[in-house]
């Protein structure tokens, strides 16, 4: 692991950098009229966040050379102490939770962030065409 601490010590202090800049971001954006532009450009922000956060994630992943520093035995007669067999399973599981934990979020941050772009293209697509549709029937009726 590249950072030994605690997950959440590193973790979550940068993913509330991360969603106070996306908030001042899009706070910012507002002043934009067309909603496509607003669109696209928080889909570029929210891009590079989710970028940002799963390079973080990946250097929160427990490195696969502790995993394999034991071997694996293969019989009893391999593991001498029970020391050594606690100390082997200790590795093994903080590995494994660690692991645990960044797909965790990887997934959680990576379906938010589709979702959410998603939803506001198609807000934006949406509202673009009622305008059009909208000012096409009142060009036939006022015809």
């Amino acid at each position: 692991m590249l950072f030994e601490s605690d997950f959440q010590s590193i973790f979550l202090p940068a993913l509330i950098v991360v969603v106070i800049c996306i908030i001042g971001y899009s706070l910012w954006q507002r002043k934009q009229k067309n909603e496509l532009e607003k669109a696209i450009s928080l889909l570029k922000v929210n891009t590079i966040a989710v970028g940002l956060l799963s390079i973080l994630l990946w250097f929160l992943l427990p490195s696969t050379p502790s995993l394999s520093t034991f071997g694996f035995p293969e019989t009893v007669k391999e593991i001498q102490s029970n020391e050594q067999l606690l100390n082997y399973l200790q590795e093994y599981n903080q590995a494994i939770v660690r692991t645990t934990r960044v797909v965790y979020w990887f997934i959680f941050i990576f379906v938010w962030w589709f979702l959410a772009s998603v939803y506001s293209f198609i807000k934006a697509l949406s509202n673009q065409q009622g305008k059009e549709y909208f000012k096409n029937v009142k060009e036939k009726f006022s015809a």
